[in-house]
């Protein structure tokens, strides 16, 4: 029998893409609508994992890396992130997927501080290791955010807009290097969403649900490949690779 003890916990904290937000077409006041868990990645990670593993899904619409809307500041990802690290410790692992709703509330977004964000989010969960188990910092995966793109015609063509058009999608093709530079300074395991999910036609900014799927198994083939573990001499050999 498994206990909470001999556990593999991974945090998923992100945005719309990781709660598993449907894009629309239409425009419409109707709260979002949802993958159900075997097709949003964070619950195709956990089937792909087994029971050994507790994979823990913090997904929020509209979140940013540290930018807080001027009509909605709870977005800010910021300072809710050390409570959820508290709320669920001990953690294995965090994975942060966020920085698209960067380029959506901070307009003055230019390529130099593209990481700021994510940085800060690292900064947080290295710097508190005793939400870790073994009062060890969890390891950090890093994922790139995919890009984003024009939705079709008859999609909706304002969010593109609302993302400075070109000049969003073009920052958002640079999160790819931007990531994997900052994640090899701070130590971090990285992967590239881009490389396993694309944009839905409909808004140009979530994932549609074949990309929900072959992120979520890209993401577990990566974790077992890695080698991750709940044993603490595993885990320090793991931390010093």
């Amino acid at each position: 029998m498994i206990t909470m003890k001999d556990q593999i916990n991974i945090l998923c904290f992100g945005d719309s893409n990781t709660w598993g937000c449907i894009g629309r077409w239409i425009e419409t006041d109707l709260p979002e609508e949802r993958y159900d868990r075997d097709h949003r990645w964070p619950g195709v990670l956990q089937k792909e994992l087994g029971e050994q593993y507790n994979v823990v899904e913090e997904g929020l619409c509209g979140r940013t890396t540290i930018y807080p809307p001027v009509d909605t500041p709870w977005y800010n990802g910021e300072p809710y992130l050390l409570p959820c690290l508290r709320t669920h410790n001990p953690l294995d692992l965090v994975i942060i997927m966020l920085g698209t709703n960067d380029l959506l509330h901070h307009q003055q977004m230019t390529l130099e501080h593209l990481g700021d964000g994510i940085t800060r989010l690292i900064d947080i969960v290295q710097g508190n290791p005793r939400w870790g188990r073994h009062a060890v910092a969890p390891r950090i995966l890093v994922i790139a955010p995919i890009e984003i793109k024009p939705s079709a015609p008859e999609g909706r063509v304002l969010v593109y807009d609302k993302f400075r058009r070109d000049i969003g999608r073009d920052l958002s093709l640079h999160f790819p290097e931007v990531y994997a530079r900052i994640a090899e300074e701070k130590g971090c395991w990285f992967l590239n969403a881009a490389d396993y999910a694309h944009p839905c036609d409909g808004d140009g900014v979530h994932l549609d649900a074949e990309s929900q799927v072959r992120l979520g198994k890209a993401v577990a083939a990566f974790l077992k490949a890695k080698g991750l573990t709940a044993d603490e001499e595993a885990r320090n050999v793991i931390n010093n690779t």
